[in-house]
């Protein structure tokens, strides 16, 4: 209101006569009334580099007078707002960008391209500052915006450090940096021999100082890098050498890496260090560890490299890497895996992402960790050299919770592992093992509610376990993050309502549903509609001590107790048959607990049962140690599939049959061993009952879901 009054004075009679006093005076009122407005943003100034049409000689200040060389640029200091635009489709040959200067906050100075065409190319080749090269230098600066830029060196002959983009903090000007963008930058064929090269590298470094460099407020977005040694994109600090500096685990606050493409990288492809909370998401990479032809030097320098891998933190508190893929990562002797709790990293997680096809198996776990956390992610035939998990002795606790780990190849390791130190919770986990391997037993590891399908020689010893088919809708069949719908549950599935709650589970499953919705799903799909309880159509325990409403044809049968009531049959003559249930009965799942009593005999459950002479059975057979599925019609039986199954007279063993339509599925002791699909008639009829054949056993525990 002050200031309207004032304005509206001043055109009343004395336009242009605002004395300093009164400027004064205004000032001082509006501080003592509270009263403030916005502060004005300097504009900056926008320059223009045309590589063939510029020149040094001109202004620089419009397109008609834009400069012509990367030297030009790098002889001016910048303030805040400048605009340094490089023309679309120049190309600049043996040039760097080495950049001075800072922004300021809500005033950054940027880096970017203008007309058409394709992205300003700065091939800096062999050419070096200080004995390193770079495409791109941001030395003691900040609020910097470097965007749409190719950058290479080429295949060069002289063995130095390059970098495509280098942000370093160092010497005397070293400090706290903030704000550095580095966006939608095509990185390519970069060279160098040691760590500290690569595409995309931060470097707080100086051995001679104790004012040690550190950065807030990161991003590194939509980049690709590609074909470069040593690393794609990370983080450095010597904080890690010099014992004078403090900040080893948090030189840098506020880092987002988001959506890049990291593909053909000679190391690693994303490394974090020394980071507080970064956030790393998005990105997708490749063919981590492979080798390129380069000068000699550099070739030896590579094979002396023993391992790497594709997205992992060090000496880092609270990191989160979500919805990023990982594939083809290689092993060069060591790790090799997509994912890396590594030295000191604390309270972090990975979550939502994907992997496929890399050498070393899924998750690394180092030494000197604690209260990390593996959730929600799918492992597609990760390799396994080191095991699906690889927890080196020394780690703390880890959790690991509703996660896949699908294998079909020909992986032998172990799909589990502890550490000798912290604790590992395996909890509502999906392992689909089509491949080999065991699974950890040890005291520092615990198993709940998780999932073990197919070749388990050792499941471990999980109170909640199921071990059925978990029901997924197309396994296997993913190409990435995004395709991956095969991997949740169908309607069907043994699964769904059949996990354990865990606190603090990120509030959503890998598909981006709220959790949860009822009971917890076990895996990485938490199913959003309503779940249907079966309709139990028949169930019976004996334990009234009678077989009323079952009807018998041979042997002699009748309700014994061993501890437990149960139908028994005695005979070793022929056929013995009992059945019960309604002949309306055609899609169900019938269950019951089967005991053989004699060597080399024979029992199993009949279904779709229309009379003696036409029947489905699938029965444990003692001679072969099988598990058989027949068919009878018009009396004749004939096995149409089989599977092994360790039978042992004496011991329970749980039988399940699933008929739908013209398929049935079959379960011997929680695992599904057959499914197969009848192309002929089926038997109109669907009761439920036992039959053996010169051989005694015992049936319990029978139960009909429709």
């Amino acid at each position: 209101m002050t200031r309207y009054r004032m304005k509206h004075r001043s055109r009343q009679g004395r336009p242009g006569r605002l004395t300093l006093l009164g400027v004064v005076g205004f000032l001082l009122f509006s501080l003592i009334s509270g009263i403030s407005g916005p502060v004005a943003e300097a504009a900056g100034t926008t320059y223009y580099v045309d590589a063939a049409q510029g020149s040094d000689n001109s202004s620089g200040t419009s397109e008609a007078a834009a400069w012509k060389t990367l030297g030009k640029v790098n002889s001016v200091t910048f303030s805040p707002g400048d605009r340094i635009l490089l023309k679309a489709g120049s190309i600049w040959k043996d040039q760097y960008l080495d950049l001075k200067g800072s922004g300021a906050e809500g005033n950054p100075i940027t880096v970017d391209r203008y007309g058409s065409g394709a992205k300003p190319l700065i091939d800096f080749g062999n050419t070096a500052v200080g004995g390193e090269g770079f495409g791109v230098r941001l030395r003691n600066v900040s609020y910097w915006e470097i965007n749409n830029l190719e950058i290479t060196s080429g295949q060069q002959p002289t063995d130095m450090r390059r970098n495509g983009v280098l942000v370093v903090g160092e010497g005397a000007g070293a400090g706290n940096f903030r704000h550095m963008y580095i966006r939608n930058l095509d990185i390519h064929d970069i060279f160098g021999t040691d760590r500290r090269t690569g595409g995309i590298n931060f470097h707080a470094r100086g051995a001679n100082t104790a004012l040690e460099s550190t950065w807030e407020d990161i991003l590194i977005e939509n980049n690709t890098v590609i074909n470069v040694a040593d690393t794609g994109i990370q983080t450095m600090t010597d904080a890690f050498f010099n014992n004078a500096w403090t900040h080893k685990f948090d030189a840098f606050r506020g880092v987002v890496i988001r959506g890049n493409v990291v593909e053909k990288i000679h190391r690693d492809g994303i490394l974090v260090r020394a980071s507080a909370s970064p956030l790393i998401e998005y990105n997708k990479t490749r063919s981590i560890g492979e080798a390129c032809e380069v000068n000699t030097s550099i070739v030896n320098y590579l094979e002396d490299i023993t391992v790497v891998a594709a997205q992992w933190a060090y000496y880092t508190k609270g990191a989160i890497f979500q919805y990023n893929e990982a594939s083809d990562t290689r092993m060069l002797g060591g790790d090799g895996q997509p994912w890396d709790f590594d030295i000191e990293v604390h309270d972090s997680i990975y979550q939502y992402n994907f992997s496929y096809d890399n050498e070393g198996g899924t998750l690394l776990v180092m030494n000197n960790t604690n209260n990390n956390i593996f959730r929600y992610n799918i492992s597609q035939n990760d390799k396994d050299a080191n095991g699906v998990f690889h927890l080196v002795n020394g780690g703390g606790n880890l959790y690991v919770y509703n996660n896949i780990i699908y294998r079909s190849g020909t992986q032998n390791k172990a799909l589990t592992h502890a550490s000798n130190t912290g604790m590992a919770y395996y909890t509502n986990n999906i392992f689909y093992n089509a491949a080999s391997g065991q699974y950890t037993n040890s005291p520092r590891m615990t198993y709940d509610h998780n999932s073990f399908y197919g070749l388990n020689s050792s499941v471990p010893n999980d109170p909640n376990k199921i071990t059925g088919n978990p029901g997924f809708v197309s396994p296997g069949t993913a190409t990435g993050r995004d395709s991956a719908d095969g991997y949740k549950l169908a309607l069907s599935s043994p699964l769904l309502g059949a996990g354990a709650v865990v606190a603090g589970n990120g509030g959503q499953d890998f598909f981006g549903n709220p959790l949860y919705n009822g009971v917890p799903d076990i895996g990485v799909f938490e199913f959003q509609g309503t779940i249907t309880p079966p309709v139990t159509l028949f169930q019976d325990d004996f334990e009234d001590g009678n077989s009323s409403g079952w009807t018998t044809s041979g042997g002699s049968w009748s309700v014994t107790d061993d501890g437990t009531k149960a139908l028994t049959q005695t005979s070793m003559s022929g056929e013995a048959l009992a059945y019960t249930g309604d002949a309306t009965w055609r899609n169900y799942t019938y269950s019951a607990k089967i005991k053989l009593l004699n060597a080399f005999g024979n029992a199993g459950l009949l279904f779709r049962y229309a009379d003696a002479s036409n029947y489905y059975m699938f029965r444990l057979n003692d001679s072969g140690d099988k598990a058989e599925l027949f068919k009878k019609t018009a009396g004749t039986l004939t096995m149409v599939s089989s599977a092994s199954f360790a039978v042992t007279p004496g011991q329970w063993t749980e039988l399940k049959v699933t008929v739908s339509g013209s398929t049935v599925t079959a379960y011997a002791g929680g695992v599904q061993l057959l499914q197969w699909t009848d192309t002929a008639a089926q038997p109109a009829g669907g009761k439920i009952g036992l039959r053996m054949h010169s051989s005694t056993a015992q049936i319990d525990d029978v139960k009909v879901t429709e």
